[in-house]
């Protein structure tokens, strides 16, 4: 936007510097050299006109230029060559205004204009298009100008351009060194799935290009106030910082994908996918963009969690995005999280670390799709790295762990006392007769998840509950998220408390519970888990068995080593 402005403003500058200094109006041909001669000087470029040239004295001078093209070589090492070309350059001047010495000469209007933006390598970057631009009240004297346009840039990979409507008041002073930005409004569609609109107000100095502008927006889920600086031959180039009391990044959908959404009737029966905590990615052209970004929010939202009391830093430059932390409460718990995305080969590469302490359980589950599954206090670190092409790329190839540990957790769709209680009542062959508790109400918790192989491996889960110590681990699937687990139990005498018919025997010393858990992670959690009774009864089986034979090798003084091989075929 602020390249545009430049190419806009030095258009119009070039041209009234060129009638003020008019010694006569009635030379065309000299209209032109001056013209010609102030592009050279100032820019280094030069002005063509190839068009028929009309000119008009009364009542007002009417000076039409037709097909002219305007070419302005790069103007830095980081910079490539501009051309434009204007169908239709009208410029109206008072004739008053030039008797007395008036530096406002009127209204300047072009029609069918082309910009073409090359890089540095002179490969065509970017082309807009404006049907039509009016510069009302055009001066050099520093004085408001009005300034009316609409631009079209294109989509170089297809689809529809970028429309761009402004209108607003800026000021040129006589050395043609800046624009004054007073307040230029932009109505921009084609972008996101809906409008933006900015503000813009500020200053662009034109060599070195340099612009420090203060900009308000309206977004598609939210507003932002900030300031922009744009530097052409400093680093950062771009520098922005905004803060918003609200923002919702999820309704920040590109047009093209709105378009292709909405075109396609949606199912009644469609279920909403749950969504995952946000991790905050930056967009664009990171291979050639150089910026520095800082965000303050009172609620930021990214895929579908939010973040309130929200800071953001990040940097962008030679490829690699750093996000030197995003910060903020989530689920009522602190989060701190870094992340770095290096794009300099053609798979990404990306490295995310940070933790969530002290995190409402109940509110990350909920968020999940799974309220009311758990409540108490977690806190989680991670440490991932991946790399890949595209989005199924960097999900198979997580790599790293996540490791959770817990304060006064209790699980409420379950009881693990109760479901072993049953089991060893059944084992016991009695029935039970006390109410038996509901929930679980955890002691300790902890786990690691480790990402390696298109597969999240549970590792190390440890948890206790009053009579119950379970250990377990497992692997889901990236791909489709299909698990399994295995959650080993062992048992001691505090269940007996919860009624006698499930009293720990000696039979049971050594024995392992094994809850089998299998299942899809967006499914139902009650459909998820068993107790593996049939393995029990083959473990105390055993016992007894390895019991019986122990007792007669005591009887008939055998070797023990080579009565249990008999046995067991081994």
């Amino acid at each position: 936007m602020a390249f545009l402005l430049v190419v806009i403003g030095t258009i119009i500058a070039l041209i009234v510097l060129g009638l003020v200094l008019l010694p006569s109006f009635i030379d065309e041909a000299q209209i032109i050299a001056l013209a010609q001669e102030q592009v050279r000087k100032t820019t280094g470029g030069e002005l063509t006109v190839e068009g028929d040239i009309e000119l008009a004295l009364l009542p007002t001078i009417i000076l039409v230029l037709g097909n002219t093209t305007i070419d302005l070589p790069p103007q830095g090492d980081d910079s490539g060559r501009v051309l434009a070309s204007v169908g239709t350059l009208d410029i109206g001047i008072s004739p008053l205004s030039l008797l007395t010495g008036d530096t406002e000469v009127g209204q300047v209007t072009l029609r069918n204009t082309r910009v073409q933006l090359f890089d540095v390598n002179g490969a065509l970057a970017t082309q807009l298009t404006l049907p039509e631009l009016v510069a009302n009240g055009l001066n050099t004297a520093n004085s408001p100008m009005g300034l009316q346009a609409q631009l079209e840039m294109a989509n170089l990979d297809g689809g529809q351009p970028i429309v761009v409507n402004m209108s607003g008041d800026i000021r040129i002073p006589k050395a043609l060194d800046r624009i004054n930005l007073d307040r230029l409004q932009t109505d921009i569609s084609g972008v996101l799935s809906a409008a933006v609109n900015t503000t813009l107000s500020g200053t662009v100095m034109l060599s070195p290009l340099k612009a420090t502008l203060a900009l308000s927006a309206d977004l598609p889920g939210g507003s932002i106030e900030g300031d922009l600086l744009y530097a052409s031959q400093e680093s950062p180039q771009i520098d922005l910082s905004f803060s918003t009391k609200g923002l919702d990044l999820d309704q920040w959908m590109p047009a093209q994908q709105a378009a292709t959404e909405n075109s396609v009737e949606s199912s009644a029966e469609a279920s909403t996918q749950p969504k995952a905590p946000p991790v905050i990615v930056p967009v664009g052209p990171l291979r050639d963009i150089d910026m520095r970004l800082a965000v303050t929010a009172d609620s930021l939202t990214s895929n579908g969690q939010t973040i309130t009391s929200a800071q953001l830093l990040m940097r962008v430059v030679n490829g690699v995005s750093n996000l030197n932390y995003l910060r903020g409460v989530l689920h009522k718990g602190q989060l701190d999280t870094t992340m770095t995305i290096d794009v300099r080969k053609p798979a990404m590469e990306v490295s995310l670390s940070g933790g969530l302490k002290g995190v409402d359980m109940n509110s990350l589950l909920s968020s999940l799709a799974s309220p009311d599954v758990a409540q108490g206090v977690v806190n989680l670190t991670w440490d991932i790295d991946t790399q890949g092409v595209t989005d199924e790329d960097l999900k198979l190839g997580l790599a790293g762990d996540v490791s959770l540990t817990s304060e006064n957790v209790e699980v409420l769709i379950v009881s693990a006392q109760a479901e072993m209680c049953r089991g060893i009542a059944l084992i016991n062959q009695e029935s039970l007769t006390a109410q038996l508790p509901t929930t679980t109400k955890v002691t300790a918790l902890a786990s690691t998840v480790v990402f390696d192989d298109g597969q999240a491996q549970l590792r190390d889960l440890d948890v206790s509950t009053p009579g119950i110590q379970m250990r377990g681990r497992g692997a889901a699937a990236l791909r489709d998220l299909v698990f399994q687990a295995t959650i080993d139990t062992q048992v001691g005498a505090e269940l007996e408390k919860l009624d006698n018919a499930c009293r720990v025997d000696e039979r049971y010393v050594g024995v392992e519970w094994p809850v089998v858990c299998t299942g899809h992670l967006m499914g139902e959690p009650t459909d998820w888990c068993r107790l593996d009774t049939s393995s029990i009864i083959e473990q105390m089986l055993k016992n007894e068995a390895k019991s019986k034979l122990r007792r007669e090798v005591d009887k008939l003084g055998l070797d023990a080593g080579s009565a249990l091989k008999k046995l067991f075929g081994k």
